[in-house]
């Protein structure tokens, strides 16, 4: 993907620097620092960022006349820092994030190196930012198309491939007949790092909401692919949630012959989540615009649906107070998952319908 992303950027600003060049026009240069400032790999981060630099193009460019022609009289320093520090001040009642970086650039260089020429300069700067803006959006759209929802649900696949490795290895640690392993020799055992990890991946996800709002027009927040990303995003941190629920309610294996059947119905309903996430992820990969949910619901097991006269066998209960205690709370957790996943299957469906 990051080959795609750097092909297109160089090939985009390839094509800007052509048509400048046969153009004729002056300081055709800022067409590629237009297309280099604005790539970022998708199109919504793209169009926040034009809009940014646009701005901070109009802002500069109007401090630059005011501040120029009114502290004329005052040491060029001086002048020079009152009107950016002007610029970061208005820069940041208008919230912009980078646009007055550019605005800052054109008030040093228009001051510096263009003040005999400012009239022709600035509107010339300004056309072909405005056209390095524009080929890099058209760019993004007609090669190797880069848009928010394709990006964020790519990555929502990645971490159910992470959930779906945690849950299994959770599974082996307190039933290991389940796969053949042996107690306590997991390959990657499930702790802190791999829940910080998880909770990092979802919080990158997080991150790339904007951009998504960016490209989805009026209304966003309604819009299908919105409101999916929020189902899978609270989805996610609630099955996050269980991971690291059990990392801290760690089993006991001293005594593995005490509540055997409690430890069978927990690891097996791991498994089957972790099935039916793996379906999660071909829907999503495999997607023709939104991706629909499995065809079937999560199959629970056999044993889980025998976990009440698990809970009533005297073996069960003859183990220590804390013990039970502990499986009960990882009990209660695998149970919340269920519910999370079967809630935002019937949440994904619901959405697909209004869409």
């Amino acid at each position: 993907m990051s080959n795609r992303n750097a092909l297109r950027t160089a090939f985009t600003a390839g094509l800007g620097n052509a048509f400048a060049s046969l153009s004729g026009l002056a300081d055709s240069q800022y067409v590629a620092l237009s297309v280099l400032a604005v790539s970022s790999g998708t199109y919504g981060g793209a169009l926040s960022l034009g809009r940014q630099r646009l701005l901070g193009t109009v802002l500069g460019s109007v401090l630059l006349l005011i501040g120029y022609e009114g502290l004329r009289l005052l040491p060029m320093p001086l002048g020079i820092a009152i009107t950016l520090g002007a610029l970061r001040l208005l820069g940041g009642l208008l919230k912009l994030q980078v646009g007055y970086k550019v605005g800052g650039m054109i008030i040093v260089m228009g001051w510096l190196v263009h003040e005999g020429g400012l009239a022709s300069w600035i509107p010339i700067r300004f056309f072909w930012t405005s056209f390095g803006v524009l080929i890099t959006l058209l760019g993004l759209r007609l090669f190797w198309p880069a848009r928010g929802v394709d990006s964020n649900l790519t990555q929502v696949a990645d971490l159910l491939v992470q959930l779906q490795s945690c849950f299994r290895d959770l599974a082996a640690r307190v039933d290991p007949a389940i796969t053949g392993q042996v107690a306590g020799k997991v390959a990657n055992p499930v702790g802190i790092g791999r829940y910080r990890a998880l909770r990092n991946q979802l919080v990158a996800i997080r991150r790339q909401r904007p951009a998504l709002l960016q490209e989805l027009g009026s209304l966003p927040e309604r819009h299908p692919a919105t409101l999916l990303m929020a189902n899978f995003d609270a989805t996610a941190s609630r099955l996050i949630t269980l991971v690291g629920g059990l990392v801290r309610e760690a089993p006991t294996l001293q005594d593995p012959q005490l509540v055997v059947q409690l430890h069978r119905a927990e690891a097996e309903l791991l498994q089957a989540m972790a099935g039916h996430l793996g379906q999660w992820e071909q829907q999503i990969r495999g997607r023709r615009g939104l991706p629909k949910p499995p065809e079937t619901e999560l199959q629970l097991p056999r044993s889980w649906h025998e976990l009440g006269q698990a809970l009533n066998n005297p073996t069960a209960n003859s183990a220590s107070l804390e013990r039970l205690e502990r499986i009960a709370s990882r009990l209660m957790l695998c149970s919340q998952a269920e519910q999370a996943i079967r809630s935002a299957e019937a949440n994904w469906a619901a959405i697909l319908v209004r869409a």
